[in-house]
């Protein structure tokens, strides 16, 4: 296991991953590198069908559309013919706090959740995938290919924030970052010229990641099997660099 870590996922969402590496005597710096905001939605049109005679299918992308969802979610826990699905397990378990079913795969990511049979082409059904202003549109495409009805309800943004102490960081020994989506990375990025890149180790959580990272001229990747606790740890644990980093 490594012995220094930087985590950037927003303010608090990096503490369960902080409470299990410190279990293991790693030594963590909690850095978010974007801010999540959450968008004016009072003018906005409820994207549902207020009558709940039609089905739709509802997806939530992360646990933050959960929580910038505003009244759609009282609205939708109303709803009888709406079938709620989750991007992962804790996205699951969130809405199942507000008494809202939700169907998830085991592994979270878009890959795993439309890897579920019923969404299996073709697949003509109405889809509103709520999710954050320009976040990634695989879901969305995707379905679409499979000849669904996609609409996006769009209900948060993120935020590049600035870390000034982030290259001190690193000269101390924090070159292990968490990079847990492509925003990160780039917020990441806008922090250090591509000297500075070849001297880190990224732990990514999902091939597309570690594409990007290479296109901008990292070298050490660990990728992890997903984004949760437990891939996260496998992927510290067992991964491997590409310059040969060392761990235990």
């Amino acid at each position: 296991m490594i012995e220094k870590i930087l985590l950037t996922r927003p303010a608090g969402f990096n503490d369960e991953i902080a409470a299990a590496l410190q279990a293991r005597k790693v030594q963590v710096v909690q850095a978010p590198l974007i801010q999540v905001q959450g968008l004016n939605l009072k003018a906005a049109q409820s994207p549902l069908d207020p009558s709940g005679d039609a089905e739709q299918h509802i997806i939530f992308t992360s646990q933050n559309a959960i929580n910038y969802a505003g009244d759609l979610i009282p609205q939708l826990a109303r709803m009888k013919k709406a079938k709620v699905f989750a991007v992962g397990p804790a996205t699951k378990m969130r809405l199942k706090t507000l008494g809202i079913s939700a169907i998830a795969p085991d592994q979270p990511g878009s890959e795993p959740l439309l890897s579920l049979p019923m969404f299996a082409a073709p697949f003509a059904k109405r889809v509103l995938i709520v999710t954050g202003r320009l976040g990634r549109d695989y879901l969305e495409t995707t379905l679409k290919d499979r000849g669904a009805t996609v609409a996006r309800f769009e209900c948060y943004q993120r935020i590049p924030q600035r870390i000034e102490n982030l290259e001190a960081l690193i000269a101390e020994g924090y070159n292990a970052i968490l990079v847990t989506s492509t925003d990160i990375l780039q917020a990441l990025s806008s922090h250090l010229p591509k000297a500075s890149r070849r001297r880190v180790v990224l732990c990514v959580t999902a091939s597309r990641i570690a594409d990007d990272a290479r296109r901008l001229g990292y070298t050490q990747l660990i990728q992890a099997p997903d984004a949760s606790v437990s891939g996260i740890l496998e992927g510290l644990t067992h991964g491997s660099s590409h310059q040969g980093a060392e761990f235990s």
